[in-house]
């Protein structure tokens, strides 16, 4: 399933969240923007990198999905800066490499959500110690600045653990309700 990851996450993101305006730090290609503005959210990647939307994916329930040349997905094409985060409700890491630190901040000040799937340390700017497990370390930062966490599992293999934000002032103004 770790061919799945984009539209894994997609759909978890779309089981818990109202559409709302997202920011998809380190987005990449853009997929899981593409998704997600499809079903009716405003997402934009912000990526130092401006690559295309691949020309095909394949859904989770099997079909292949080609994607048009015409097809785009807003971009934001530079890195990610704490004071971007005002002009969203959501912010999304995925492959944020040296940015997970500055969504929790931003979420933090800006009184937002954020998702985080961190696949690696990347130019983070902390440095992993021995015996201090990094994404443990990125969420006790989190709830040091106050941030309530949780965390979630997808069903594909490799890193497929991530943790969110909720509750409080954090609760993103489309949460829905359970």
């Amino acid at each position: 399933m770790k061919k799945f990851r984009f539209q894994l996450l997609h759909d978890w993101i779309v089981g818990h969240f109202k559409p709302c305006r997202v920011g998809d730090v380190g987005g990449g290609k853009g997929l899981i923007s593409l998704l997600l503005n499809n079903d009716g959210f405003q997402s934009v990647v912000i990526d130092p990198y401006n690559q295309t939307l691949p020309s095909k994916y394949t859904g989770l329930e099997g079909a292949r999905h080609k994607i048009s040349d015409a097809i785009t997905v807003p971009r934001i094409t530079r890195a990610f800066e704490k004071e971007m985060a005002k002009d969203f409700d959501l912010l999304l890491g995925l492959h944020a490499h040296g940015s997970n630190m500055k969504i929790i901040e931003a979420a933090a000040e800006y009184k937002i959500n954020f998702i985080l799937l961190p696949c690696c340390v990347i130019d983070e700017p902390i440095v992993p110690q021995t015996n201090i497990d990094w994404f443990d370390s990125l969420e006790q930062y989190a709830n040091a600045l106050g941030i309530k966490t949780e965390r979630f599992e997808l069903n594909f293999r490799g890193q497929n653990t991530g943790f969110y934000s909720v509750g409080g002032e954090n609760t993103v103004r489309g949460v829905k309700k359970k």
